[in-house]
């Protein structure tokens, strides 16, 4: 084997080794970004700020009207298991 063979058939390795888990995230990225939540939304874990993290998981949860107290109010959910994720009611109504 010449060594620009040998060279090229490591390069060739290693970016088809990188492409797979580069894929996945993009595709990852393009289900999240088309669940259609603003950024805001993606908070999942109320810290003030949407993480890349929490971007990437919006892919696992879903949304859906709930009524607590009297009150119209977002619930968002697990798909996989149906656990309430967070609970969004409007401020400032009664």
């Amino acid at each position: 084997m010449s060594a620009p063979f040998g060279r090229r058939l490591v390069v060739t390795t290693i970016a088809v080794i990188l492409a797979v888990p580069a894929f996945f995230i993009a595709m990852r990225a393009i289900t999240a970004w088309r669940q259609g939540y603003a950024w805001a939304e993606m908070d999942w874990d109320d810290k003030g700020y949407t993480s890349l993290t929490d971007f990437l998981r919006s892919v696992d949860v879903g949304k859906r009207p709930v009524d607590v107290n009297g009150q119209s109010c977002n619930e968002y959910f697990l798909y996989r298991e149906g656990m309430t994720v967070k609970v969004v009611c409007p401020r400032g109504r009664n």
